[in-house]
């Protein structure tokens, strides 16, 4: 098949839908065949391992990369993910890609696949590591919000093709990642520390893990290990009778995927146990059959592992040897947090602080306050925005039930202050 050169360049900043950083992908036709790969490998042969900072904004991991001596860009990190995306350039970005021919991504939420543009034969840079003749699919429609949601740079996402090489150690506490060659990296077991066992299923990591319900009965459950995915747990109450969803739970919009929004419920359960270690009162969601239907059941999964779990461990993930590491660190012990206020943010203009409200829950604290999408963010007691990260932010938001906020936005111009004390949205 003849190759064509397709030059990927964006002179105006487009805005597209708001994403939890869930994602599973279906491609039409033979996936296998679409997504054979080169590997990634060391550029120093005689190297054993590189390390490099990353971002860690909304539980989301975001690493540079440089795709055919581009300058560089930025993806989320996901295990899982099985292919890689391209899904935003910015303004004066611009990529000179190979593509081959228009595929179909299907992905979660309630609205139909989309079509993408499968590139091959590019050339991948990350920090000391090279890889030739690399697949990525470039997204044609705008259907994500990752620069905006996240209030950064994010042009993609990263997943199977990294992690299949190497030895992935992950220090949240350092927010550095380590690439360990796999043929002479050695566990080095440390207190407090367990190596478990991962399945391996298209490309996909799983661990076994125990939750029990809130009426004590437990239940075993295979999760998907998903660092592309903010939230604590999700689980599928199609997958198993004995999965219940908790009484005090609330209806929510949780984000919106490949094909439209996701909606379900969220709620919290007794606890979760991974090997030796527990988290008691997650707070877990449910997604609805609408929403996720086509991947619920999926290779016998009953849901997903998360990053505000998985944030809360020192973590090397080993696909060659199909095992990872988890070792607890400073933030183990934390509470889960929730958003109490009802409102979502975005940064109309990534990297600049300018946040704006994207979305207010009926009936929430926000709402109640008389505060719209649309307003922009002016302050929240006295702290200036502008002087804040959309992570700040997000911290005043998930404080504790009954926090007083002073929150002064503009609208029209005019200067609107507020008050309203964060909710306890369930035990």
């Amino acid at each position: 098949m003849r190759l064509h050169k397709y030059i990927y360049k964006i002179f105006k900043a487009g805005f597209i839908l708001i994403v939890v950083g869930h994602l599973n992908i279906f491609i039409a036709g033979n996936l296998r065949a679409q997504t054979t790969l080169n590997s990634l490998q060391f550029i120093d042969p005689k190297q054993n391992e590189v390390s490099f900072p990353f971002k860690f904004i909304n539980n989301l991991i975001i690493i540079p990369l440089e795709i055919n001596n581009s300058d560089s860009l930025f993806f989320i990190l996901d295990t899982g993910l099985n292919i890689s995306i391209l899904t935003e350039l910015s303004l004066g970005d611009s990529l000179s890609l190979n593509y081959t021919k228009q595929v179909t991504l299907k992905g979660l939420g309630k609205g139909n696949p989309i079509k993408a543009l499968h590139s091959f034969g590019n050339e991948f840079r990350i920090s000391g590591v090279r890889g030739y003749y690399q697949h990525i699919y470039i997204i044609l429609q705008n259907v994500f919000n990752l620069s905006s949601m996240l209030g950064t740079r994010v042009h993609g996402l990263i997943g199977y093709n990294l992690f299949k090489e190497f030895v992935v150690e992950i220090d949240y506490e350092k927010k550095m990642i380590t690439l360990h060659r796999p043929e002479t990296y050695k566990i080095h077991h440390k207190r407090k520390s367990k190596t478990l066992p991962i399945i391996l299923d298209n490309t996909k990591p799983y661990i076994y893990a125990t939750v029990v319900m809130n009426d004590n009965t437990e239940v075993k459950v295979k999760l998907l290990i998903d660092t592309g995915a903010s939230h604590a747990l999700w689980l599928d109450k199609n997958s198993d009778p004995k999965i219940k969803v908790p009484e005090k739970s609330q209806k929510a919009y949780l984000g919106a995927g490949l094909n439209g929004e996701i909606n379900g419920l969220i709620g919290r359960i007794n606890s979760i146990r991974i090997s030796d270690f527990e988290f008691e009162r997650p707070i877990v969601a449910f997604p609805d059959s609408s929403s996720a239907g086509f991947s619920f059941g999926l290779n016998g999964r009953n849901g997903s592992l998360g990053s505000e779990i998985l944030r809360r461990f020192h973590i090397i993930i080993d696909y060659p040897h199909n095992l990872i590491t988890l070792r607890p660190n400073k933030y183990y012990k934390q509470p889960f947090k929730i958003n109490r206020s009802g409102i979502e943010l975005i940064s109309p203009v990534p990297g600049i602080p300018y946040y704006t409200i994207s979305m207010v829950k009926k009936n929430s604290p926000g709402d109640l306050a008389g505060l719209k999408p649309g307003d922009v963010l002016y302050s929240v007691n006295h702290n200036i925005a502008k002087a804040m990260s959309i992570n700040d932010i997000y911290e005043y938001l998930q404080g504790e039930p009954g926090r007083k906020l002073r929150v002064v936005v503009i609208r029209n111009g005019l200067y609107f202050v507020t008050y309203f004390y964060l909710e306890n949205l369930f035990n």
